[in-house]
């Protein structure tokens, strides 16, 4: 039989093991179970079917336009209220360059005045006439020799003087109603200028032209309309800072399957009308502002066509559920050969959707719902979009 000493010692040997035991079945438990873990977590990965989306520009932008004249232009007559149209010289839809006569007009006014003027010529030039037959007669007086020798010198003295006087006076008298005439000829040279207005074209166009309301004046309605065209479009204050000047758009005329390229040359910087947006109901009545743009483009179309106006967008909008954010930093899935790999990019908030900055090239996979089983190189299956 073992001592007392011995039994005791028994006892520590047993409580010694029991206890290494038990850690290593603790230990063991802690793997199992970490193994169990890791395994579940890859059985639900592999049964986890992710969506995948490929990163591609934003859909073009197709905005609403309408085929106009670049220029039209009201035809103003000009003409004092004394005039009368005599005579409309173009026809409604007539071609016409600059310079081409469109009216003529008669001035009874400026007629009344010209008769007026040709009367004064006419007393002028014989008053003329009559101060030149005078100075005739006194030259003649004041050149004529005295013929009585014992005849009065002071006398004779002082009739030439007279007669020298009245020649100057003569003389002042015709120079006076030669400027008359000349004035009056000058006078005359203007009003036959505006005895018979013509309007003319200023610039290059087609006549329209509108006789139907003009019974208070009996002029016509009239206007020019441009050859060069241009294209109205307009855009609501949500795509309104897509638009750039001289970006190349495309113009397709709703009534065929034609195609024109074009580039925008303004935009509007005050809003023309207001238009009601789909979510009116829930918004309480508010309102899109909408802005006009116009597009320059080189094939010749008929006005007033509609036109729908195709707008190419550079920017790239990603998923917002495809973006993992970890430490302030945004990563995406990549997908190459089933299998995910983590990558870096950089994004920016604009209008509620995430557009990509940089970290992606065109075409690349990813995918769309990454959850937290998904690690950086695990194999994936996936579905598209």
């Amino acid at each position: 039989m073992l001592s007392k000493q011995g039994q005791s010692w028994m006892k520590k040997l047993f409580r010694g093991r029991f206890w290494i035991i038990l850690g290593v079945l603790l230990v063991l438990g802690v793997i199992v179970a970490v193994g169990l873990v890791k395994a579940n977590n890859q059985r639900a990965a592999q049964k986890q079917q992710y969506q995948t989306y490929q990163v591609k520009r934003d859909s073009a932008l197709l905005l609403k336009g309408k085929v106009a004249a670049k220029d039209t232009v009201a035809v103003e007559t000009g003409v004092s209220s004394t005039g009368t149209l005599t005579a409309i010289n173009v026809k409604n839809g007539e071609h016409v360059d600059p310079g081409t006569v469109l009216m003529t007009f008669h001035d009874d006014q400026v007629q009344s005045q010209i008769d007026e003027a040709n009367q004064t010529v006419a007393k002028t030039e014989l008053a003329i006439q009559n101060d030149q037959q005078a100075i005739t007669a006194l030259k003649k007086q004041s050149n004529q020799p005295t013929t009585e020798v014992t005849g009065d010198t002071d006398s004779s003295v002082a009739d030439s003087g007279a007669a020298t006087e009245q020649l100057q006076q003569a003389r002042n008298t015709l120079a006076a109603d030669q400027l008359t005439l000349q004035q009056t000829n000058d006078s005359l040279t203007r009003l036959q200028a505006k005895l018979d207005p013509q309007v003319t074209a200023k610039i290059a166009g087609t006549i329209a032209l509108d006789t139907t309301n003009n019974s208070n004046t009996g002029i016509p309605d009239m206007q020019i309309i441009s050859d060069g065209q241009i294209i109205d479009g307009q855009v609501t204050e949500y795509d309104y800072a897509k638009l750039k000047q001289e970006l190349a758009v495309t113009v397709m005329p709703v009534s065929n399957t034609d195609h024109y390229q074009g580039k925008i040359v303004t935009i509007d910087q005050t809003p023309q009308a207001a238009t009601p947006t789909t979510s009116t109901a829930q918004t309480g009545g508010s309102e899109a502002a909408t802005y006009q743009f116009t597009v320059k483009i080189d094939h010749k179309l008929t006005n007033g066509f509609n036109v729908q106006i195709r707008v190419p967008q550079n920017t790239i909008r990603l998923p917002a559920a495809s973006l993992v954010k970890k430490a302030g930093t945004h990563y995406v899935y990549v997908v190459k050969k089933h299998k995910a790999y983590r990558q870096k990019v950089v994004v920016k908030k604009v209008d509620g959707y995430w557009h990509l900055m940089s970290g992606l090239q065109l075409k690349t996979t990813i995918i769309t719902n990454p959850d937290h089983h998904l690690k950086n190189g695990q194999e994936v299956t996936v579905n598209a979009d």
